[in-house]
């Protein structure tokens, strides 16, 4: 009787190792799914922030072209 209340025991904990191990799993999947998503939404975020800065590097670039062509016209 005693074996088999240790048996029963064993049979029991393995049971909870194996919820734990399949929970476990289930959340490192979710842990790389989360992951990968923010990487995308970085890289996402990332290039619509550099599109911009060049979009106003041009703009810049422009203004300070036609500052120094209206500066060397008025020297001239």
């Amino acid at each position: 009787e005693a074996l088999q209340r240790i048996v029963s025991n064993l049979a029991n904990k393995n049971g909870e190792i194996h919820n734990f191990i399949d929970m476990l799993n289930h959340t490192i999947k979710n842990v790389q799914v989360n992951s990968s998503n923010a990487i995308s939404e970085l890289d996402e975020e990332f290039d619509g922030l550099y599109s911009l800065l060049d979009e106003m590097k041009g703009s810049m670039a422009s203004t300070i072209q036609q500052e120094e062509a209206r500066k060397v016209q008025a020297l001239q």
